[in-house]
């Protein structure tokens, strides 16, 4: 896996990757945080606000759209590209105050992946569910759970080939690798897969109102990352 190397003050030649440039103790904290160096508090508590204050604009029209209540709200494959967006724009705009070239690149470059993290399994898990539903022997639970075992991992590598791709069209730089532990680390960016699968079991989970919190924390990510 490429090590994260901070070309801060020369060219910049890599993508943020996944791993930190520093030993953590904490392995997931490692992974899941992409920094080259500690913010200032008042540059987090901006990626914090603007994530917070571009969740609550999509989740607000949606919630007001369907004439229900936030924690009551229904969450189909456009609620979750939506709110997700609407996070991860904030949270990179309120982080990208007052930095610099290099930090407001790593945290677009942070976005796009948190953006395509989230969206991009959901809907491979759509598209997976609606073609076990007409095979007649994967047209069961087990066929579902399935599918949505095969399209959440699935998705979460197509959203780091097509992120690599968006950041770097031309490959001039390497691509950013995932590996099992960014997987696990970064799994609640994909969580919203829960909310439009059909299978009983699942429904009783209340998915729904932990994913403006989830989207929150990916926007916060993106806009805190440097």
């Amino acid at each position: 896996m490429i090590q994260n190397i901070n070309y801060r003050n020369t060219e910049y030649k890599t993508l943020n990757s996944f791993s930190s440039n520093k030993k953590s103790k904490n392995a997931y904290v490692s992974y899941r945080y992409h920094k080259t160096k500690e913010n200032e508090a008042k540059e987090s508590a901006r990626a914090l606000a603007g994530a917070v204050i571009g969740t609550a604009i999509p989740l607000f029209f949606f919630a007001k759209k369907q004439n229900k209540s936030f924690l009551k709200m229904h969450y189909g494959l456009k609620e979750i590209i939506g709110v997700s967006a609407g996070s991860i724009i904030g949270g990179v705009a309120g982080g990208m105050i007052n930095s610099d070239k290099f930090d407001r690149k790593q945290k677009i470059n942070e976005g796009v992946f948190q953006f395509m993290n989230a969206a991009i399994p959901p809907a491979v898990v759509i598209g997976l569910s609606k073609i076990t539903s007409k095979i007649k022997p994967l047209n069961n639970n087990y066929g579902k759970i399935g599918s949505i075992l095969v399209g959440l991992i699935g998705g979460m590598f197509a959203a780091a080939r097509l992120s690599n791709f968006i950041c770097d069209p031309k490959d001039k730089v390497p691509d950013r690798k995932l590996t099992i532990k960014d997987s696990l680390a970064n799994i609640d960016d994909a969580i919203g897969t829960l909310a439009i699968t059909d299978i009983p079991a699942f429904k009783n989970i209340p998915v729904g109102p932990l994913l403006p919190p989830i989207y929150i924390l990916c926007g916060y990510r993106a806009g805190d990352s440097n």
